[in-house]
């Protein structure tokens, strides 16, 4: 799919469980496309500064940014009237220091998004992609595996027409129960169907 100059993918995957650890704040749903760049702005270069300058990590945070490479990831937990948004990491173990928290994620199906281009436009236009075309149409067929989703960055320049960056949405097939969902996954992947 091609939407607003931006090259868009769609696979569904099945995914392990996996746990994410990182740092966070509330944000108000209008607020989003805002807040967000200014959190990752802020706090993300905040945490990294020193880092950045000296290449060592010094404290238990840095040496937890480093190990799990917090910033791999951000996370959209949906709240009442708002949602969290973390800046994450893949968890490898080890102690979690203060101002850090773990999530995780249980093994699930998920529907995968890819886009390519600049940050945060690609993201911010694959977003609104996602809740205003693809969950009316498609998305509703299926239902949610939690209260959240997750954003993946790859490395490189985020201000490149060629980035990668998506949004995976934890999913259940309404037709599958827990039991089968790995089954079903790998069967429809080997017959192409996925």
């Amino acid at each position: 799919m091609k939407k607003k100059g931006n090259m868009m993918h769609l696979t569904y995957e099945h995914k392990p469980a996996m746990t994410l650890i990182g740092f966070s704040t509330l944000i108000r749903m209008e607020e989003g496309y805002t807040r967000c760049p200014e959190f990752w702005d802020v706090e993300y270069n905040r945490k990294y500064a020193h880092l950045w300058q000296t290449g060592r990590p010094e404290t238990p945070v840095e040496q937890a940014l480093l190990e799990n490479r917090i910033g791999r990831f951000a996370i959209c937990e949906q709240k009442t009237d708002c949602f969290e948004y973390w800046i994450a990491g893949l968890y490898r173990g080890g102690a979690v220091p203060e101002g850090l928290k773990l999530y995780r994620f249980p093994e699930s199906d998920w529907a995968v998004f890819s886009a390519r281009g600049p940050l945060p436009g690609s993201l911010q236009t694959l977003n609104t992609y996602i809740w205003q075309d693809w969950y009316p149409a498609e998305g509703q067929q299926v239902v949610g595996n939690g209260n959240a989703t997750l954003e993946v960055y790859s490395a490189g320049d985020m201000q490149s027409p060629d980035y990668e960056c998506g949004i995976w949405v934890p999913i259940m097939r309404p037709q599958q129960t827990a039991d089968d969902s790995a089954e079903t996954a790998a069967t429809a992947a080997l017959l192409g169907l996925l």
